[in-house]
């Protein structure tokens, strides 16, 4: 079998689809990306029937590994208190599930063109600050770097719903 590579967090994670096409997740990348360890307590609290071991090809020759369904998933990140877990629950309670109750659906491709819009608007402001000296130097370079680094991920996700990840 072989897997497809989805990166989250600066980890890759490695995804299989079922004979039904849904997603599972490899559960030592999983644990990886979120800082999570091994002995954790949320495998305990998994759901058996969205567990599952696949042999898959590495560098090493093939290897059982541990892959989990998408309820899974959501269980580990919304049960963890790691900041990367945290992170992604922010996103999921203060944009996706605001926007499916508002508008019964949730189009990434129009809420990547909002954020655009709005860190371009922010990043003009900031560099119409005016001059800076010493911390006030260091602050406005740091504060143009985070934006800029903001920027291009904004744009790399529109880039991806442009060559076919269609998330509407």
């Amino acid at each position: 079998m072989n897997p497809s590579i989805f990166n989250f967090n600066e980890h890759g994670v490695r995804i299989v689809l079922d004979d039904s096409k849904e997603p599972w997740f490899c559960l030592t990348d999983v644990y990886k990306s979120l800082d999570i360890s091994r002995t954790s307590r949320l495998f305990r609290e998994l759901d058996a029937k969205g567990v599952a071991d696949c042999h898959i090809l590495t560098n090493g020759g093939t290897q059982k590994l541990k892959f989990i369904n998408e309820p899974n998933l959501y269980r580990i990140i919304f049960r963890s208190n790691k900041k990367e877990a945290l992170n992604f629950q922010n996103w999921v309670f203060s944009e996706v599930l605001p926007s499916i109750r508002k508008t019964g659906s949730y189009s990434a491709r129009q809420t990547a063109y909002e954020e655009l819009n709005r860190l371009c608007m922010q990043e003009k402001t900031q560099k119409a600050k005016g001059s800076f000296h010493g911390t006030g130097l260091v602050n406005h370079r740091y504060s143009m770097r985070d934006l800029n680094l903001r920027i291009t991920t904004c744009k790399a996700n529109l880039q991806l719903t442009f060559e076919g990840v269609d998330n509407e």
